[in-house]
């Protein structure tokens, strides 16, 4: 049951790591994760859920110490 016309390629699948390409990925990795950070949705969203919570009667705030 083998089938003989099947045809193997010997392309890699992913390029090689050159010092540049994997330059080129750190800085579009960083744009994006900025992006992630600083955008609108999530940074208002982060900030509702904090307001929406009560505090415990017992919160007092950190000593400066700290």
């Amino acid at each position: 049951m083998s089938k003989n016309n099947a045809v193997l390629e010997d392309t890699p699948a992913v390029p090689a790591l050159t010092p540049e390409l994997l330059a080129k990925i750190k800085k579009e990795d960083m744009k994006q994760a900025i992006f992630e950070r600083f955008s609108g949705k999530g940074a208002r969203a982060a900030f509702r859920a904090a307001q929406s919570r009560t505090r415990s009667p017992y919160w007092r705030p950190a000593d400066e110490e700290c």
